[in-house]
């Protein structure tokens, strides 16, 4: 039983087929990627991202393979541990172990709530059983900040990825007050934390998405609660071409 084992280990480190591993939780990254080969074929991007809500640089991460491609950027992530682990891993990045905050936040610090069996669903903003979670106080960083970090040590971010479990719309929302456009956005909305897969009716009426498309965002894609957008400078819907 050993030697079949062990055969079939071997058959694979000697097999030249090459896997792709995808790293993100729900296939963005392919999407992602796709959508990026795409766009760089007919403009220019800054090789820069902000990563808003990091939890880990590698599992689950949007952005992971993009550093792989030498792309570098600003990470916003309120653990303590988790921001050691980023500085460790992917030195290239900028890290802030802080969590954002809508604009007209007042306090310094923010109470985070988690549960130990899943501390990736990490939030300010718990909706039921309080007293059994678990929290941590982090200190605060607001949207135009990033921003203004972003552009100082990289220049003007290509890709926004922001998972902050339950204030998405808020922050959004303040895209409305930068001079230039962040290309690609991918934002992760859970409306219920028992569904994992949603269509575009279920978000449909959302004040962020309804948003995003008055300010010239294509929703393009939707992979369980993440969603990608393109804005329309950069991309034409299939159907237009």
């Amino acid at each position: 039983m050993r030697n079949i084992i062990f055969r079939i280990i071997l058959s694979l480190f000697k097999s030249k087929k090459k896997y792709y591993i995808d790293f993100s939780q729900f296939g963005e990254e392919k999407v992602l990627l796709n959508m990026l080969q795409r766009i760089s074929s007919k403009k220019k991007l800054n090789n820069t991202y902000i990563d808003i809500g990091g939890f880990d640089p590698i599992k689950f991460s949007n952005t992971y393979k993009l550093y792989q491609k030498n792309w570098s950027g600003l990470i916003i992530e309120p653990n303590k541990d988790k921001a050691k682990n980023w500085k460790k891993i992917r030195p290239r990045d900028h890290i802030v172990n802080s969590a954002v905050v809508e604009k007209n936040y007042e306090k310094k610090n923010l109470r985070i709530f988690f549960d130990k069996k899943n501390s990736a669903m990490a939030t300010a903003y718990p909706v039921s059983n309080v007293e059994k979670l678990n929290y941590y106080d982090s200190s605060v960083i607001k949207f135009n900040e990033i921003i203004s970090i972003c552009k100082s040590k990289y220049g003007n971010p290509s890709f926004l990825n922001i998972d902050i479990e339950g204030n998405e719309d808020k922050i959004l929302i303040e895209l409305k007050d930068l001079n230039f456009i962040i290309p690609i956005i991918c934002a992760e909305i859970f409306l219920d934390e028992k569904k994992m897969q949603y269509s575009v009716f279920d978000y449909k009426d959302l004040p962020a998405i309804m948003f995003l498309e008055e300010i010239g965002y294509y929703l393009v894609n939707i992979n369980g609660p993440s969603l990608i957008f393109c804005h329309r400078d950069y991309w034409m819907p299939y159907s237009k071409l």
